[in-house]
């Protein structure tokens, strides 16, 4: 009877060099073919665990990684033309996206801090604007949407409700120069009803008006009401859902 060897293991050798370039734990310096460069740690061959990438037009990364993707925290930079660097963002990231909360840092000189969504301001959020204003409030698709409030550059501000980045709603607007509280309804940034009242420190502002306004009272507000929807029903056409819960929070 024949010895019977067992055949030895044999891998061929394509395969072995295709196992071997895996990429698994800490690399230096690897190039991709569009000559960016990333710094880091590896798992089957994909971007996991802490990182630095430089692309070629001068975008750094430096944070955390999952499967390829930004992922968990980092920081993106730009490099500028005498080679430093300018802090873009710095926050938390999902799956190659800004999620959650985070800074963003403009090229206008805003300045955001808040909660992201798939890249895009959602959900509460403070931003500095260039020109000296000052929104704090609600997001949506990085435009205002909901409470909010805008604090102008003269102290002016309003507090209410927004859409579509537009003051839209209930909501009332300090004329602080004035000394003046205007509460009413808004519908694309113009407030088309409203009332105005003297603020207790008007005679501290710059511009105070040379007389304060008195009390008063409506005998018949739902008449005046009335007569003002009717108004705004000839001007604007039919009064939305909205803009009826406004007139009918005012009565």
């Amino acid at each position: 009877m024949p010895f019977y060897r067992k055949p030895r293991n044999f891998t061929p050798l394509l395969k072995a060099a295709e196992k071997k370039a895996i990429k698994n734990g800490v690399h230096h310096a690897i190039f991709t073919s569009r000559f960016d460069k990333y710094i880091g740690d590896w798992k089957n061959d994909l971007r996991q665990g802490k990182g630095l990438f430089l692309t070629v037009n001068g975008k750094l990364y430096e944070g955390d990684w999952y499967k390829g993707f930004r992922h968990g925290f980092g920081t993106l930079s730009n490099t500028l033309s005498n080679g430093t660097l300018s802090l873009e963002y710095r926050g938390e990231w999902v799956r190659g996206k800004p999620e959650g909360i985070g800074w963003r840092y403009y090229d206008n000189g805003d300045v955001y801090f808040g909660y992201w969504k798939k890249g895009e301001c959602h959900g509460y959020g403070k931003m500095w604007y260039a020109d000296g204003t000052y929104y704090v409030g609600y997001w949506k698709t990085s435009q205002r949407e909901g409470l909010g409030m805008l604090v102008q550059v003269n102290n002016n501000r309003y507090e209410g409700h927004w859409e579509k980045n537009v003051k839209c709603g209930l909501g009332r607007f300090y004329h602080m120069h004035t000394g003046q509280l205007q509460e009413g309804c808004w519908v694309n940034d113009v407030c088309v009803r409203s009332k105005m009242s003297d603020i207790l420190i008007r005679q501290y502002c710059d511009l105070p008006t040379e007389y304060p306004i008195p009390p008063h009272e409506l005998h018949d507000s739902r008449e005046i009401l009335d007569e003002s929807e009717l108004w705004l029903t000839q001007k604007i056409g039919d009064i939305d859902k909205q803009l009826q819960y406004c007139i009918d929070q005012m009565y």
